[in-house]
């Protein structure tokens, strides 16, 4: 659990990252976001190896899923309907924000919800058209291994 003295990986600070620059309206989307942004970089420095299941919907991430659920028990959001940081998740992410500047993926990241814009919906459709998405079952587990 997350606390002021707690300890926090990079896919926690890579996750305040996109919640602050943002609207992540849906879990689901983030979920699916972070499986596009990883398939698509040609930076392949994740802070380590994801692990997708298959859903009929998209992809869920049980350590992404993990992290979300920290963030609330922590006070992190707005409210509980949306994944909107408040101001003490703004500060959790100043406080690290500079430890991502040695790593390229999340700025790939960055770089890819910003050619979304205000479209982020847009994720949930496009991750039908992934390659390495199709060829999978519901059910089964999709890994995607850093590349250092």
């Amino acid at each position: 659990m997350i606390t002021s003295s707690g300890l926090y990986s990079l896919n926690h600070i890579l996750l305040l990252r996109l919640l602050m620059s943002s609207d992540f309206k849906r879990e689901k989307t983030l979920h699916n976001f972070l499986y596009l942004a990883a398939v698509k970089s040609k930076n392949r420095d994740y802070p380590g190896a994801y692990v997708f299941i298959k859903l009929r919907n998209g992809v869920h991430n049980f350590q992404v899923q993990r992290i979300i659920s920290e963030f609330k028990k922590a006070s992190f959001f707005e409210n509980s309907e949306k994944l909107a940081l408040n101001r003490k998740g703004r500060e959790l992410y100043y406080s690290f924000a500079p430890l991502l500047k040695y790593h390229k993926f999340p700025q790939a990241c960055l770089n890819m919800a910003h050619s979304y814009g205000l479209n982020l919906w847009q994720v949930d459709h496009e991750i039908f058209f992934e390659p390495s998405f199709k060829e999978k079952k519901v059910g089964e587990k999709i890994i995607l291994q850093p590349v250092h």
